[in-house]
């Protein structure tokens, strides 16, 4: 599921709060990175979980208007194209999905607010009532709905934002890419094969778990190493004036330059160019930029590193 960017972009904030806590603990920083990664994962059932939710608070409120005294035509006969859409269903009674939000005992039951206010906007938007409307109930219409519902309502929803943010500090910086994801998985989605519903696992690749770990210990054990090496590139620039995000970042590309000999040097440039950009300040991107180059010149020039295969080198 998590591609190398978001994973080095977990190493990173490990190694930022475990100089924060002043702690040099290889133990902890490790426990720390599972739990994270372990955290961002849970959020894809999580957001899951929040559509069954508001999914059974919708069927709540249509059965409430469909037996008040004075219910009008429209309330007697309800539509009830949302509360039984197909890719809900399919989503929500998955076994890999169920099995999950019972083995972690996720649960949005201390939200019933959070759920009411999403379900409002929904209920009040556009493409909501043009779903409702619509003559052909399709399954295509269901997709774009659902889809509809993660990256316009959730992704545009403060209090949802807010919500996460208080529950767990590893999640709000994993929303953008969770949605996409579950936009992505819910597209892949035919309506002829319910095979085609596939929940990721943590990983994306066999080798992504060794080497966000590898990555973690190497910097961690060489942090004095790398910071002399900064150091010697960094002219007339005292280190500890560089920003504290900006300095992890140097020192993780430096780990990865040197201990991962099958990716090229021009991978790793522009892999932390653009975690500079998102992560860093307003003038990161370019001071990574013009402070990783001369790095690799460095280390290309006192041979401390060596890339398998044709190519590794360039940048």
């Amino acid at each position: 599921m998590f591609n190398r960017r978001i994973l080095r972009t977990k190493v990173l904030q490990v190694l930022y709060a475990t100089y924060k806590k002043d702690e040099n603990s290889l133990k902890k920083a490790e426990n720390e990175l599972t739990f994270s990664i372990q955290r961002s994962y849970d959020l894809m059932f999580y957001l899951i979980l929040l559509l069954e939710d508001v999914t059974a608070y919708a069927k709540k409120i249509i059965d409430i208007r469909q037996n008040k005294r004075f219910a009008t035509a429209e309330e007697k006969k309800p539509n009830l194209r949302f509360i039984n859409n197909r890719i809900t269903d399919l989503l929500t009674t998955n076994e890999k999905y169920i099995s999950y939000i019972n083995e972690h005992k996720l649960s949005w039951d201390n939200n019933p607010e959070l759920i009411r206010k999403i379900y409002q906007t929904l209920e009040k938007s556009e493409v909501f009532d043009i779903y409702l409307n619509q003559k052909d109930d399709s399954f295509r219409n269901d997709k774009r709905i659902i889809q509809f519902f993660y990256s316009e309502v959730l992704y545009n929803c403060r209090d949802l934002f807010d919500s996460l943010e208080e529950q767990s500090i590893f999640w709000i910086n994993d929303i953008d890419f969770v949605i996409t994801k579950l936009t992505h998985i819910i597209d892949n989605i035919k309506k002829e094969d319910v095979l085609t519903l596939i929940y990721p696992d943590i990983y994306k690749q066999d080798d992504d778990k060794d080497f966000v770990f590898s990555l973690l210990h190497n910097t961690l054990i060489h942090t004095d190493e790398y910071t002399e090496i900064i150091n010697k590139i960094v002219v007339n620039w005292d280190v500890d004036r560089i920003a504290d995000t900006d300095k992890f970042i140097l020192l993780t590309a430096i780990s990865e330059i040197i201990k991962f000999p099958s990716i090229p040097v021009k991978v790793t440039f522009n892999e932390y160019i653009e975690i500079a950009k998102k992560f860093g300040s307003e003038k990161s991107g370019g001071f990574i930029n013009g402070i990783l180059d001369k790095i690799i010149t460095y280390l290309e020039k006192e041979n401390l590193f060596k890339k398998l295969g044709r190519g590794l080198l360039d940048k």
